[in-house]
């Protein structure tokens, strides 16, 4: 039976090598938006994270923890771990937050990063209460969500067309009924 140490070096251990792999790849997705941000076409703000408030909170209690931990002369994982959750959710999670999601010349910008023209598959509006351009990558799982908003509607579809008369991009006519 481990150790209530052992058990509390591996807890923190886990947390730093998690929240470092978080931090390098938004540190990496923050570099390649300010590598293609002067070639944005359409964007606009993003909508708010959820609960903000409450990750910034967690933040600066995260802060402290590894602020106390130190001053203690607690091992270096376990202020390494509550450092990195800080700057994760006291830094990262707002500048993430920050960059205009939309249309680039070689790509567009949605909730889950940047997915360049031609490695979508597929995509389509979901216009249920808001409307959202649902992107799926080839040879990829999962999906990228972009939230439109209703001003901006009839650019989005503009942006499209052009895309798609240009060959950019390659969709199914039935799928955006364009």
């Amino acid at each position: 039976m481990p150790s209530n140490e052992t058990i509390l070096t591996l807890g923190f251990l886990g947390l730093a090598v998690y929240f470092s792999v978080l931090m390098a790849r938004g540190v990496l997705g923050y570099l390649r938006f300010r590598k293609i941000r002067p070639t944005a076409v359409l964007t606009w703000r993003g909508p708010r994270p959820p609960h903000l408030r409450f990750l910034l909170a967690l933040g600066a209690v995260s802060a402290g923890l590894a602020v106390l931990n130190g001053a203690l002369d607690r091992p270096l994982h376990t202020v390494y771990s509550q450092g990195i959750m800080a700057l994760y959710f006291m830094l990262m999670v707002p500048l993430t937050a920050a960059i205009p999601v939309g249309f680039y010349r070689d790509g567009v910008w949605a909730d889950a990063g940047f997915l360049p023209y031609g490695d979508i598959a597929r995509w389509a509006f979901r216009e249920t209460p808001e409307i959202v351009l649902v992107l799926l990558p080839r040879g990829r799982s999962g999906s990228f969500r972009l939230p439109v908003p209703p001003e901006e509607y009839g650019a989005v579809r503009k942006v499209l067309q052009e895309k798609i008369r240009a060959h950019i991009v390659e969709a199914e006519a039935g799928i955006l009924g364009l």
